[in-house]
């Protein structure tokens, strides 16, 4: 009933690129910005912060090694990695590969595991989201920014989400015809991760279906902030509006909100 819904909801509003977007004060608890909050549309990789928080629920051994899954295309060469080199692929190059290895893992392989994700996703009050698969790559995974906002926040609690988030790049070590060699890859949030003091997590996305997203836990001025775009038309678009968030609005909160001195 829930992919009918869904469906439904997809042929109605096919493709017209309106995004959806929320500004959150954690600190203040209030909506600050909205836009199209209550619409439910694909999130793209943003999923795969659900893909790391039951992955590291699983198991918190991060030396485990895994063989890259096949399933799809990876950035990387297939072979063994860590647990922890798979998310650190996962989280900053989005490396579809190291979700889906991650995700057959899990006792009871892959169906259990997106079993799991949806079962986190209503345990922590998140009902108008959904997963279809570990990656963000299909249609069916879907959220609004008010859901996608309740997941950044509990992310956070994860030290190696927000260790990895604040990172403009990563490195491993791979092996090519019996040689090592390092393989870097750049941070997906690439110059979003400049526009805010302190960024705590961040996760980009795209797909056909989802158009350009990005879900960031920020802090500037001593305040932690919430930052959700689903759904803009191009990748400058997604940082015009994040821009336009930061500099019309997170600054307008600071200066309404300073004290001004009553002596000099």
């Amino acid at each position: 009933m829930k992919k009918i819904i869904i469906i439904a909801f997809l042929l109605i509003t096919g493709h017209a690129w309106s995004d959806s977007v929320l500004l959150y004060n954690v600190s203040k608890q209030r909506v600050e910005m909205s836009r199209d909050a209550d619409r439910v549309r694909s999130i793209a990789s943003i999923t795969k912060l659900m893909t790391a928080m039951v992955t590291l629920d699983y198991d918190k051994d991060l030396s485990r090694k895994l063989m890259l899954s096949k399933r799809v295309h990876s950035h990387l060469p297939r072979q063994e990695y860590t647990r922890e080199q798979l998310l650190h692929a996962m989280l900053i190059k989005s490396d579809n590969a190291a979700a889906e290895t991650l995700a057959a893992d899990y006792p009871g392989g892959r169906t259990a595991f997106i079993a799991r994700m949806n079962h986190q996703a209503e345990l922590w009050g998140m009902l108008k989201t959904n997963f279809s698969d570990p990656t963000g790559l299909g249609v069916f995974n879907t959220s609004t920014v008010h859901d996608v906002a309740d997941m950044l926040q509990t992310a956070s609690g994860y030290w190696l989400i927000t260790e990895i988030s604040s990172r403009r790049q990563t490195a491993l070590e791979t092996k090519y015809k019996k040689r090592i060699r390092t393989v870097n890859l750049a941070h997906t949030s690439g110059p979003l991760l400049f526009t805010f003091d302190n960024v705590i997590v961040s996760k980009t996305g795209l797909t056909n279906a989802a158009g350009w997203c990005v879900g960031m836990l920020v802090e500037q001025h001593k305040q932690q902030y919430v930052v959700v775009v689903l759904g803009s038309k191009n990748k400058q678009e997604r940082l015009k509006t994040v821009n336009n968030i930061r500099y019309n609005h997170v600054s307008d909160i600071d200066l309404r909100e300073m004290e001004i001195p009553t002596t000099y």
